[in-house]
């Protein structure tokens, strides 16, 4: 049995990503145990298409095939697919592992020989781009009709030709070893479609005239909220009936709906009445939505108290630093029922940025017992993905986390875990490299080298030196492999899609045990990084120059895109100073990752999420410290640009 995996995303129309990871059954893992069906390939696939304006043009598309990988399934191809009612057409002409012997002469020889033939590249270390191999060699076509069954409910047949070429991507493999079931009796595949809702299908289909395969297909479009939230109905108690004041009430109702008070004030300025409220919210996401929400409250307790209000001013604070100051006029935000149109609310509503301790000058506030404690226990996952011996390694711990805040701005973030269950011990470590310390292959002994262990015990302390200036000092335990001291920096214009900030730690790699105790490698890292938003099309690019914890200097480059539900999907690439000798197999590092918003699949809102990061191969070189409460993840709601896109949000 063939075994094969892939993981696709489309941040774009235009743009499709995908990583594969392979398991032949008759191969034999090149560096392994010399067993067969133990081989593991991994890749990237890159695919991008074009939609003509005029309706009777077909789609194209032009995709290229484990890029930057090993090259084992090494193609490129370009297709055009023709829409009908209840059929679709597909022709396109493919390259490299298309190619089984019997295509056509290259038509782009025309243009030059090199096109003519296909060269061999040494693909030792794997990684690189061979941009040299693209689109050269012969040609074989391809192409396919998949047919709509009417009354099917969505049922497709589906055929096809497929020439690729199913013996000649192999990574190693014993004399011995059976080919018979690569055999390919016809190039000509069928099969049927089933579709499972509107999040995938179930394909079942013959190919190669002699195997039959199952395929199973699961997604979703992440641009807007999958589930309806409830309609914000606030709970709203009238105080004035027990003579309490304003303030009082004020505090009441929005901690009630939790939104928390920090300060406070009533103030006339030009004979209009303002209040200005200085909040914490940890719920919400949107900005626009949580401000609106505390507005519209406000305005609630004041008409009970009969209080002349024109104007609310409501400030965002994030661990004692003001990120955001929206104002609203009160008769914006007085009704949920009779709300004027949101162009009229945008042109009256005021962004602007925090003004450091500016909350701290407010008429009332409300007095915190410091520390104060947050703490969970939850059952949790630890997973390792991209282990050559296995797609999967994994376990459940009982996972123990608190925050002690000891003031707004200086907190410690514990993280502890308990084994219940896990298969870690199954695999070896490394391989690591022979020419770099080893910072980051050691981490199959930190995962099965105890029972109990401290993820993470780091202390912060967090301020705003000036406005749009962001600090942090933190000490600990920062991850599973290290601890030290450190400090970063963020600069955050208000009214720039650009931000600069700069991070430095001292470090030093921890026992096993993931205990309090600390191994002799020790090093000094630190990167200065370069985030632009590129408003306009959802996508951010993040730019980090600096050392690594091998010691190692170079760049890292991220392309994310963020949907207005707040699903970001991302891919990033680092080169360093290091050879790709030197790095090992991959040849420089590489992955991708998204961010799904819990809030798509619930009825309540929340801030959390589910974090997902894969690199195909755990290398030493380009390798970065993690830490909690990152300053460019933390300030995330501070400029004009991540503001105006929550409109969506205004009282909803």
């Amino acid at each position: 049995m063939w075994k094969l995996g892939t993981l696709s995303v489309a941040p774009f129309d235009w743009f499709e990503a995908s990583y594969f990871y392979y398991r032949p059954a008759d191969l034999v893992w090149k560096d392994g145990d010399g067993i067969a069906g133990h081989d593991l390939d991994k890749g990237f696939n890159v695919k991008f298409s074009y939609q003509p304006s005029l309706s009777f043009m077909p789609r194209f598309a032009v995709g290229f095939d484990d890029l930057a990988g090993t090259g084992y399934f090494s193609r490129e191809y370009l297709v055009s697919t023709y829409d009908f009612n209840h059929f679709k057409f597909s022709l396109g002409a493919g390259w490299g592992k298309y190619n089984t012997g019997k295509g056509i002469s290259n038509p782009l020889g025309i243009i030059s020989d090199r096109f003519r033939d296909r060269s061999t590249i040494d693909r030792s270390y794997g990684g690189t781009l061979s941009i040299g191999q693209w689109f050269t060699g012969d040609v074989s076509l391809f192409g396919g009709i998949e047919w709509f069954i009417p009354y099917g409910r969505g049922l497709k047949f589906k055929l096809e030709r497929d020439p690729f070429n199913y013996f000649d991507f192999s990574a190693g493999f014993r004399e011995d070893a059976s080919f018979s079931r690569r055999k390919s009796d016809s190039n000509y595949n069928f099969g049927f479609s089933f579709p499972i809702k509107k999040y995938g299908f179930i394909d079942i289909s013959y190919i190669k005239g002699n195997t039959l395969n199952l395929t199973l297909t699961l997604g979703a479009t992440f641009n807007d909220k999958l589930v309806k939230k409830k309609k914000f109905e606030p709970k709203i108690s009238n105080g004035f009936n027990n003579k309490i004041s304003f303030y009082d009430d004020l505090l009441f109702n929005l901690n009630q709906n939790k939104i928390l008070l920090q300060t406070a004030s009533l103030k006339e300025l030009q004979k209009i009445n303002e209040l200005d409220i200085a909040i914490i919210n940890g719920v919400y996401s949107s900005p626009i939505r949580y401000s609106s929400y505390a507005s519209y409250i406000a305005s609630k307790v004041a008409e009970n108290h009969d209080l002349d209000i024109n104007k609310i001013n409501v400030t965002n604070m994030v661990l004692g630093m003001e990120t955001n100051k929206i104002s609203y006029l009160r008769k914006d935000v007085d009704s949920l029922t009779k709300k004027p149109p949101i162009e009229l609310v945008q042109k009256r509503t005021e962004l602007k940025p925090g003004n450091k301790k500016d909350y701290l000058s407010k008429e009332f506030k409300p007095k915190v017992v410091f520390p104060a404690v947050f703490q969970s226990i939850s059952p949790n996952l630890v997973s390792h993905i991209g282990n050559p011996q296995r797609f999967y390694y994994g376990g459940i711990v009982l996972q123990y986390e608190s925050e002690v805040q000891f003031s707004r701005s200086f907190t410690l973030t514990s993280n502890l875990k308990f084994n219940l269950s896990d298969n870690f011990q199954d695999t070896l470590t490394g391989p690591g490299s022979d020419f770099l310390p080893h910072v980051r292959t050691d981490l199959m002994e930190y995962l099965k080298s105890s029972d109990k262990y401290v993820s993470r015990m780091q202390l912060d302390y967090l301020w705003s030196p000036k406005k749009e200036f962001y600090a942090k000092v933190s000490a600990g335990i920062f991850e599973m492999m290290y601890g030290g001291i450190g400090t970063e920096v963020l600069y955050k214009p208000f009214d720039s899609k650009l931000m600069v900030g700069l991070e430095v730690f001292k470090v030093k790699k921890r026992a096993f045990d993931q205990k309090f105790n600390f191994l002799d490698y020790e090093t000094t890292t630190g990167h200065i990084n370069f985030n632009y938003n590129f408003e306009r099309f959802g996508l951010i690019a993040n730019l980090s120059f600096g050392k690594y914890l091998a010691k190692d200097k170079g760049y890292t480059l991220d392309l994310s895109r963020r949907t207005k539900s707040g699903f970001r999907a991302g891919i990033f690439f680092t080169r360093t100073n290091v050879s790709a000798a030197e790095f090992g197999e991959g040849s420089f590092d590489k992955g991708f990752y998204f961010k799904i918003p819990f809030n798509l699949f619930s009825k309540e809102y929340t801030q959390q999420s589910f974090n997902f990061k894969l690199s195909p191969l755990t290398r030493d070189g380009g390798a970065k410290l993690t830490h909690d409460k990152r300053l460019i993840d933390l300030i995330n709601n501070a400029t004009y640009y991540e503001i105006n896109r929550g409109w969506n949000g205004f009282l909803d």
